[in-house]
């Protein structure tokens, strides 16, 4: 692995069918290197083929940001290029942003048939359903789309018809696993194909890339039928109400909660649109079995009996306006908490939003709940592969290179490592980064950059909100704002009005008024020492203001806020 400052700079286009079949070339948009927005792209014969489009959720420090989207300007150099989208699975973290490609390109996307239900409302919801052909894809099945030759193999996840994707090309087959784990005892009884790695195998892989989301976790995951028995004697032994949140799209984990609400003879009501949405869209393709008897909707909850009734519910990841957060808060429209009601948050935490599930965790302890957590209760297990499962994998599949992808940069350095304890040579192991191109002939290499930043969601705005926008918005949350508002004479620059000073976020006008009251009469001397001087140039003054104020500010509180001068001429 070379160091960072030893990777070529260049910034390629995509590949030039002029020259020929071009380069085969791979590039990280996302996903490498971080958890969340998952997208590759692969050139092959002058085409390209996007393997994911996913997003993420901000953290902290993107204040007001309410999506994070991959870069989509390598494929704007060529667009007329694109081939197709294949999904693996269908998480938000892998096809969240397709309706905002979709906004750019048309294009085809091949999928699954729970992923492709579960991306179709997203694709009427932001109105691009007629910018696409879904074409549904199943395991153990071949679709070949311009150059590009895929076939697909079923892998267990956390979600049901999650696929590996693999991709011939003239060195070899491209191999990449999606998000799985090993779990020999599926829900569905639908097992990792194992077997078709092996067939991969013999064929020959020339570049496997694979998850890497729990490369550190030693051992196997458990296998999700342990979580039955866990819910069903929390659910049996719950005095009243029972709230479970868990994520919409987490369908096995739903369906063992309805098992648990129906072994101890309780309805079951859904909350939470997304929640909704999927329930549906796994009901009609067989997935998910809710007797219509058994479900009540949330509106009637609370004209029934607590001891019957079992809450399926979003919100898990401690999400401002989600319905738990609301719960905890005591604020939800039919949910109202009270003492002897039992919550379960059966999902992990997603790095990042920690300080959010904590805080709805306490709140929900306010509200007299029992509430049952990881990694205090065994109410979750993960639907990513651990080590020796990814071991395994690695010598199942015996690529002559490989790539960890979907982690963050010590996930993929472990599971660099563990490729490297089976036997794949050190300069055949690549850990990229967002951003990086790799090359694949004979050798697979790095070979450039293209551009991978982020791209801002904030309200209706996509990408209108940059670095210098959110660098002010994280000023503003720290050291406030300070309004000046004066009036001057157009002609002599005489300060006929003011100067008065409004703050938000950076003091409390009762408790510091001396502060400003001598940031006023500062702002005052400026003012009139310009007028001696005959300066009337607003942008002058403006700089003056600034000046004074931000030097007085720093002085007294170690604080730097927003100086915005208002500057009325008479």
């Amino acid at each position: 692995m070379p160091a960072s400052s030893d990777r070529p700079r260049a910034s390629p286009e995509p590949s030039d069918p002029a020259l020929g079949d071009g380069p085969i070339r791979l590039a990280f948009l996302g996903g490498v290197g971080e958890i969340g927005r998952n997208m590759a792209v692969l050139e092959l014969g002058g085409r390209t083929l996007v393997i994911d489009c996913g997003l993420s959720f901000p953290k902290s420090e993107l204040p007001g940001i309410d999506l994070v989207l991959p870069d989509f300007e390598y494929l704007r150099r060529a667009p007329d290029r694109l081939e197709a989208v294949v999904l693996t699975h269908g998480h938000e973290d892998h096809i969240g942003a397709v309706p905002y490609l979709l906004r750019e390109f048309e294009v085809p996307v091949y999928g699954s048939p729970l992923t492709l239900a579960l991306l179709e409302g997203k694709l009427e919801e932001h109105e691009v359903g007629d910018r696409t052909e879904l074409r549904e894809v199943r395991p153990g099945t071949a679709v070949s789309v311009g150059p590009f030759s895929m076939r697909f193999l079923q892998v267990t996840h956390s979600i049901p018809d999650g696929l590996a994707v693999a991709v011939d090309t003239p060195h070899g087959t491209v191999l990449h696993s999606g998000d799985l784990k090993l779990d020999q005892t599926p829900l569905d009884g639908r097992p990792t194909d194992l077997a078709g790695f092996a067939e991969e195998a013999r064929r020959g892989v020339h570049l496997f890339l694979s998850d890497s989301t729990n490369a550190e976790e030693p051992g196997y995951v458990p296998s999700e039928r342990t979580i039955g028995p866990v819910l069903r004697d929390i659910v049996r032994g719950a005095p009243r109400l029972v709230v479970l949140a868990c994520f919409a799209s987490h369908i096995h984990r739903i369906q063992q909660a309805v098992n648990a609400a129906r072994e101890s003879n309780r309805v079951v009501a859904f909350l939470g649109r997304s929640m909704h949405q999927s329930v549906a869209a796994a009901g009609r393709l067989g997935h998910l079995e809710v007797p219509e008897a058994d479900v009540v909707p949330i509106e009637q909850v609370d004209a029934l009996d607590p001891r019957n009734v079992v809450v399926i519910s979003t919100g898990s990841q401690g999400e401002p306006l989600s319905a738990l957060s609301l719960m905890a808060a005591n604020e939800h429209k039919w949910v109202k908490l009270v003492e002897g009601d039992t919550v379960v948050l059966s999902s992990s935490m997603i790095p990042g939003n920690e300080p959010a599930i904590h805080r709805v965790i306490d709140g929900l302890y306010r509200q007299g709940a029992r509430v049952f957590h990881v990694p205090a209760s065994p109410v979750h297990v993960s639907g990513h592969a651990a080590a020796d499962e990814l071991r395994f994998l690695l010598n199942l599949v015996r690529p002559r290179h490989f790539i960890p992808i979907h982690g963050e940069f010590r996930h993929l350095a472990h599971h660099a490592a563990l490729a490297r304890e089976v036997g794949i040579p050190e300069d055949r192991v690549i850990v990229a980064q967002d951003g990086d191109l790799v090359e694949i002939g004979e050798e697979v290499r790095l070979a450039g950059e293209v551009p991978a930043g982020m791209t801002y969601v904030d309200g209706i705005g996509i990408g209108d909100v940059g670095d210098v926008v959110l660098r002010d918005r994280r000023k503003l949350a720290s050291d406030g704002v300070v309004v000046v508002v004066l009036g001057i004479d157009a002609h002599h620059g005489d300060l006929v009005a003011g100067p008065d000073l409004v703050n938000r976020g950076f003091v409390f006008d009762q408790t510091s008024a001396d502060i400003l009251e001598e940031g006023r009469k500062r702002v005052m001397l400026a003012v009139e020492q310009l007028a001696q001087d005959e300066v009337v140039d607003k942008a002058v003054i403006h700089q003056a203001i600034r000046r004074t104020l931000g030097k007085y500010f720093w002085e007294v509180t170690q604080r730097k806020p927003v100086i915005i001068p208002v500057i009325m001429e008479v």
